[in-house]
């Protein structure tokens, strides 16, 4: 019976120990990926940032609809849509 507690015991600090190894390698691992990604990571930020200047540029650029053209089209919708339901 104490045999085999102390082979539970063994095997299950191999088993912690293995998990510890791994958890640490992995974060080493992402670790060094950001760090060779680092200038990568920046170069696509400064293209987001200038597409989204541009969008914005752009955006403003047109004219929107004036609010009395807005107002007609909603009107006529429902002027058209009374029609209907008279008619039925």
């Amino acid at each position: 019976m104490e045999q085999t507690l102390i082979e539970g015991l063994k095997l299950m600090v191999v088993g912690m120990g293995m998990v510890y190894l791994f958890l640490s390698l992995m974060i080493l691992t992402i670790n060094l990926v950001a760090k060779l990604t680092k200038s990568h990571g920046a170069q696509e930020l400064l293209k987001l940032e200038e597409s989204k200047a541009a969008k914005v540029a752009k955006f403003r650029g047109k004219k929107s609809a004036p609010a009395a053209v807005i107002a007609a089209a909603v009107s006529a919708y429902e002027t058209d849509k009374k029609d209907e339901s008279q008619s039925k």
